[in-house]
């Protein structure tokens, strides 16, 4: 991970096509989890993106919304019982199978694949939920939400901020000196945004940013990924390495939270 100039954070070299393709994107056991043990989950965060989306006055009955890198669908099921008309992009061709299994609208592939069949339809929103960090250009996908937003339409979107005071302090004492660090996921996070960057990105597109606002990613999402016992060893180290890790989640989530440092960021935006 290198950080330009200009603050934008990626990862250099970028890993290749093959490299991302057997990710789980493709992961036939990931798309039956998303409808299995991690449903509950998957349907939690939807409702909480609603949640930021009615605060941010985003919402309204009736509303067309796209939602790019769908899922398992659990965003749009919860779009349409708060009576949204719903659709969605997934390029995971299981996951997407699985959502249109369950009578969902969901189209197979990138954006740029399914505009063709979006033709003559256009949005009062298009989320991309945790989805711009994983592309090699967002700004290619943003341009092409504008095209299909009505006038004054809005995107949303969430993904990871690496100003975010939990993990500059974790790179800072911990990243550096031991070489585990919680944060990034790598190889399918190409890009790491914080406000400043999302900003930039947005508004150099024509977008107005209507709302920055960070949230705390749940620790338990550490525990049982980045610092697993699996992955950071579970002797003496692995448990000294998970016990200076909660340490400080436990003294930087609620400064994080007073301070609008969360190390995960909600994005709000109208198109011109």
């Amino acid at each position: 991970m290198v950080r330009c100039r200009c603050g934008l954070v990626f990862q250099d070299p970028q890993p290749d096509d093959e490299t991302l393709m057997n990710s789980y994107y493709h992961d036939q056991g990931f798309s039956d989890s998303l409808l299995g043990e991690l449903r509950t989950i998957t349907l939690r965060n939807a409702r909480e993106k609603l949640a930021r989306l009615r605060v941010a006055d985003a919402l309204a009955p009736g509303i067309r919304v796209l939602d790019v890198g769908a899922s398992s669908g659990a965003w749009l099921e919860v779009a349409q019982d708060a009576g949204m008309h719903a659709t969605g992009v997934e390029l995971g061709e299981a996951t997407a199978a699985n959502a249109r299994a369950r009578g969902l609208d969901v189209r197979t592939g990138t954006l740029e694949q399914a505009v063709p069949g979006l033709e003559g339809e256009r949005f009062d929103l298009i989320t991309f939920w945790d989805v711009l960090e994983h592309l090699r250009d967002p700004r290619h996908e943003l341009a092409l939400a504008q095209r299909l937003l009505v006038p004054g339409g809005r995107v949303a979107a969430s993904f990871p901020n690496v100003e975010g005071l939990y993990p500059r302090l974790t790179y800072r004492l911990l990243a550096r000196r031991t070489g585990v660090w919680e944060y990034p996921e790598l190889p399918v996070h190409l890009y790491d945004f914080a406000p400043r960057t999302a900003r930039r990105l947005l508004e150099r597109l024509g977008y107005a940013v209507d709302r920055i606002k960070s949230f705390g990613t749940p620790y338990g999402f550490y525990r049982s990924t980045s610092l697993s016992p699996e992955r950071t060893g579970p002797g003496l180290r692995g448990r000294a390495l998970r016990a200076a890790f909660e340490a400080l989640h436990l003294t930087a989530y609620p400064i994080a939270r007073l301070t609008d440092r969360g190390n995960a960021l909600f994005v709000l935006a109208s198109a011109a």
